[in-house]
């Protein structure tokens, strides 16, 4: 089983095909930091770090090898504000640019299937008149295609993480959907054979990691090598045994420390003594009982630690996205530099494990 991905960003979804077995052979993105932290990560797959608009289908077939419609598998998430269309159709618009690239490339390679992926809200752009756009493009290049909100904690992630997930494939047979593998299981389910397992909690992503304080930590750091349940055991990886990486808190003022602290646990900033609040209310504590709220790109301010009065770290973050403890990103902490930040490649990437779980549903259904 054979895959591109484009737009591949720090390679979130390589990293859960490659648990499904897939062969990645080749990935591009523009930005230097996210290709350096998937080149790191995936160093047996050619990279092409440049705009996609000069990455040429002629290209793509030469360094991979392939004859158009032999690939299985095109995945990829091009940005899609501001979309322009004319009725429902899309238009040669600077706005619609990035998607239009990724549906030059399918077309050119041809593929059994591709997945296209992003934000839950694209559903309710224009008043679905964008999903309307979207669908179109794709069957007037040959393609069957299906859409659906999954949420990434019905596959094992610890997050409540929604993604619009649209599959299209060269068969005239519906290609559904993977079913979840993880639910909210009541005891009432357990006693009539239910087999979703219970969601994996933030603490049970978090609760082995080095417990650092607000200004600690660093870009390597050892690993006791205790574990607490199935989940921390399986994100130990195997790239560099024992290693944590990106495991570094940012420093906080005491009066943020004081209003952190203040915060309770699946609270907002809305919540703390009225001396300590600001205009700010988009800060949120994680919940340790419970998967985390969306990880976004301002993690380390928005996204607090259960326990520790301090915003999460990158690698508390890739964990609570289902990246191996060995997954490394490169980059800086601040939007200083000109390339997209270690926070920014956690907080764009998709989920592994819920790549893996598409990648295994498509392996299933398309008989590869």
């Amino acid at each position: 089983m054979k895959s591109v991905d484009l737009f591949c960003g720090a390679g979130g979804f390589t990293e859960g095909l490659r648990q499904a077995g897939y062969n990645a052979i080749l990935a591009n993105d523009f930005d230097e930091m996210a290709c350096k932290t998937f080149s790191y990560n995936h160093p047996e797959v050619p990279i092409v770090c440049r705009d996609i608009a000069r990455l040429s289908v002629q290209e793509v077939l030469e360094k991979t090898g392939l004859r158009k419609g032999e690939l299985n598998l095109v995945v990829g998430g091009p940005p899609c504000q501001g979309f322009s269309l004319a009725g429902r159709r899309m238009i040669d618009d600077p706005r619609n640019r990035m998607f239009l690239e990724f549906v030059r490339i399918v077309e050119g390679l041809h593929p059994h299937a591709f997945v296209f992926e992003n934000v839950s809200g694209i559903q309710t752009m224009q008043k679905g008149e964008v999903v309307k756009a979207i669908v179109a493009a794709f069957e007037d290049i040959g393609y069957n295609c299906e859409y659906r909100v999954l949420n990434s904690a019905d596959y094992g992630v610890p997050q409540k993480r929604p993604r619009f997930i649209l599959i299209g494939s060269r068969s005239n047979e519906k290609i559904g959907f993977p079913s979840p593998t993880h639910g909210a299981v009541t005891g009432q389910a357990r006693l009539f054979g239910d087999s979703l397992q219970p969601y994996v909690t933030s603490w049970e992503a978090l609760s082995d990691l080095p417990i650092i304080e607000q200004g600690q930590g660093d870009e390597e750091l050892s690993h006791s090598g205790d574990y607490f349940n199935q989940y921390q055991s399986a994100r130990r990886g195997n790239r560099v045994p024992g290693k944590i990486f990106n495991h570094r808190a940012t420093s906080h003022s005491e009066k943020i420390i004081e209003r952190y602290a203040a915060i309770p646990e699946g609270g907002d900033n809305s919540q703390v003594p009225e001396h300590l609040r600001t205009k700010k209310v988009n800060v949120y504590k994680i919940h340790s009982e419970m998967p985390a709220r969306t990880v976004t790109c301002n993690h380390r301010t928005d996204l607090l630690h259960p326990k520790i009065p301090r915003g999460t770290t990158v690698r508390e973050a890739a964990r609570l996205q289902s990246f191996d403890d060995d997954y490394r990103f490169f980059g800086n902490l601040t939007r200083k530099a000109k390339w997209v930040t270690q926070d920014d490649q956690v907080g764009n990437a998709v989920p592994p494990l819920l790549a893996r779980a598409i990648g295994l549903h498509l392996k299933n259904k398309m008989g590869w």
